[in-house]
């Protein structure tokens, strides 16, 4: 994964705040002018950093996948704590956004709005979902053999019931407005594939 560029003071203030306002009612929802009024610039402030929509969306995606595989550890085969605590680090950014009563996850959001994206940003999207997948596979394997994990079944195949798990949960906690919903549930995932 490509380390995204450093940005300036404005064009970051950009891209944050489309962030949060995408994470907040999606994609296809919020315009420049939102941003304009949001941040009290021009319209023509934000088509001079970003002259299309598609290039600010492709420039916030990588610095959510920046920070969202920034916490993944390398792997240490046979070492069962270090399993489980790449495990633990690579919920801190689902426990961050658990916090955020009116957000989603941002790849969740692009993916509910996938067929109307843009084909960049389509492309990203399914991307952070296979290196997820990817990652998560490996931590699963390679755990268990460490004896870190215990499940049943293929590695594979619960790597995605958990990242279906976590999307639909940050899903359903934005709709209930209940900030705490995420606890049980993460507590839940670790019980099932970790030993007492």
């Amino acid at each position: 994964m490509n380390e995204t560029k450093p940005l300036g003071k404005t064009a970051e203030a950009l891209t944050d705040t489309f962030m949060e306002l995408v994470m907040e009612r999606g994609y296809n929802a919020v315009s420049y002018a939102d941003l304009a009024k949001r941040l009290g610039i021009r319209t023509a402030s934000i088509h001079y950093h970003f002259p299309a929509k598609s290039d600010l969306g492709m420039t916030v995606l990588h610095r959510y996948q920046d920070g969202a595989f920034s916490t993944l550890e390398p792997l240490t085969p046979g070492d069962a704590q270090s399993y489980r605590d790449a495990f633990d680090n690579m919920l801190i950014p689902v426990r961050s956004l658990a916090k955020m009563q009116s957000a989603s996850c941002l790849v969740g959001v692009l993916g509910a709005e996938f067929a109307s994206l843009p084909d960049g940003l389509k492309a990203g999207v399914s991307q952070f979902f296979e290196t997820q997948q990817q990652y998560l596979t490996r931590l699963l394997s390679g755990g268990r053999d460490a004896g870190a994990f215990i499940f049943d079944g293929d590695a594979e195949a619960m790597a995605k019931v958990i990242a279906s798990t976590l999307q639909g949960a940050i899903l359903i906690k934005k709709s209930r407005g209940d900030v705490h919903y995420m606890d049980s549930i993460l507590d839940s995932l670790k019980a099932i594939i970790m030993p007492g």
